[in-house]
């Protein structure tokens, strides 16, 4: 027996699994069985949806067996990356909250809220989540393959499917009733997100939009050097021609190439370029552009009459200090230079000219966008499989019977803060339970 097939077996059989066995059809030539092992349900992917839907299955229906398939060396490797390692696990206002806490909790899982309802595990550590989910799942005798790639999944003729993989170069595929595709979109390709699950889905018949990175930092024209590493709050505004198209309140952070920070995470979500766009020109992103209001609480008629009073009482101070505390100082002082390009200059010497773009420049600074990053550092994909071809209530597809698709494959992205993470762990859960109903159905109709 050759020992990298055998190796994959025994890791196979060390689970106390209900393993299932079947004959081997004598068309299938492509690739070798497995020995033969069957699997009740084999879940691609073992991020949060595919955690979610393992525990939810094995919970509902313990005498099945189930599988999981992981291209990386560890399950959870991408929920590890989640909120800076501090993992937003969800969010107070996103939909059917209870149903995914519930879930959490009784996974170990003890929560604490934050501002604007970001949910994070108590401990702050995301490693902790994925360890009380691996621990779990293991309970429940869910076998757990890693360093294995899926690279075609197919429909057979017993009315269920075959998983191929290639494992350690050997191709290999396990036979199954359900399939459930929980591999990530391409966001993050280093935690092995690299979009194998769209050309699966097409093969068997789904459609899927254009894809493209999302919550990400946004690269600008115009961005100084001096300003890289500066923190700013306010209002950001993206526009498309001139048009607002977008919001957003908090921080900004100057890099050295453009913006970044939650705000421009979120307004990348909007940045979307036609088919055939050529991103260089007007058509491009150039056709986007970002203005910051450094202080929205005010009218800009008001910034005026507030700057010209300043001027008043602070007439023998320096100009460099004209912004001090209304503003980062490193951010008031690149504006005083800009404005007035004299830095001997006192306050009582700024114009009424001056203190008009001075108050232009902190209620509406604009920068052309030039670019964004790519799906190295975006933290989501937009687009995705159609949302009208699976049942959103079992996650199965409406296509392919017994196909079922969770998590960031599917054309959905939200803004940043535990969105996206909840989303996973929703589609996760709805597809294991109705996996396990529909798999105790098939038994009843058996028998």
């Amino acid at each position: 027996m050759d020992s990298k097939r055998f190796l994959f077996v025994v890791k196979c059989k060390s689970y106390d699994i209900n393993m299932r066995y079947r004959t081997m059809n004598s068309n299938q030539k492509s690739t070798k069985s497995l020995y033969d092992i069957f699997f009740d349900v084999c879940i691609i992917g073992g991020g949060a949806s595919g955690l979610a839907a393992a525990i939810s299955v094995m919970e509902k229906n313990p005498t099945l067996s189930v599988c999981i398939i992981e291209k990386k060396d560890e399950i959870g490797k991408k929920i590890l990356a989640t909120g800076n390692g501090r993992c937003n696990i969800t969010n107070s206002s996103c939909t059917e909250l209870e149903l995914v806490k519930a879930f959490l909790y009784n996974s170990g899982i003890v929560l604490e809220e934050e501002e604007e309802g970001r949910i994070y595990p108590k401990s702050g550590q995301a490693a902790s989540v994925v360890e009380l989910l691996k621990w779990k799942a293991k309970k429940l005798n869910v076998a757990m393959f890693t360093n294995c790639h899926v690279f075609r999944i197919m429909k057979n003729e017993e009315e269920g499917f075959d998983v191929h993989i290639d494992c350690a170069n050997e191709k290999v595929f396990i036979p199954c009733t359900k399939v459930l595709l929980s591999c990530g979109g391409k966001s993050g390709p280093q935690f092995g997100t690299t979009g194998d699950g769209y050309g699966m889905v097409r093969a068997l018949g789904h459609t899927v939009s254009k894809i493209h990175p999302v919550l990400m930092p946004i690269e600008c024209e115009g961005i100084k050097a001096s300003l890289k590493g500066i923190r700013a709050k306010g209002k950001v505004a993206l526009l498309k021609e001139e048009q607002i198209i977008a919001e957003e309140f908090g921080e900004i952070q100057f890099t050295e190439d453009g913006l970044s920070g939650i705000c421009m995470f979120n307004l990348s979500r909007y940045i979307k370029l036609d088919e055939n766009s050529d991103v260089t020109l007007s058509g491009g992103f150039r056709q986007y552009s970002i203005e910051i209001d450094f202080l929205p609480q005010m009218e800009e008629n008001e910034v005026i009459e507030f700057l010209k009073e300043r001027r008043f009482f602070m007439a023998s101070m320096p100009a460099e200090l004209y912004l001090a505390s209304i503003v980062n100082m490193r951010l008031g002082e690149e504006i005083m230079e800009e404005v007035l390009n004299n830095k001997n200059c006192t306050i009582g010497n700024i114009t009424y000219e001056g203190i008009e773009e001075i108050a232009m420049l902190l209620k509406s600074s604009r920068f052309v966008v030039t670019g964004a990053k790519g799906w190295k550092e975006a933290q989501c994909t937009g687009g995705g499989i159609l949302l009208d071809e699976i049942n959103l209530e079992t996650m199965e597809s409406k296509l392919a019977k017994g196909l079922y698709v969770a998590g960031e494959l599917l054309d959905y992205d939200g803004p940043c803060g535990g969105f996206n993470l909840h989303h996973a762990w929703l589609t996760g859960i709805k597809a294991g339970r109705s996996i396990a109903k529909a798999m105790a159905q098939n038994k009843v109709m058996g028998e």
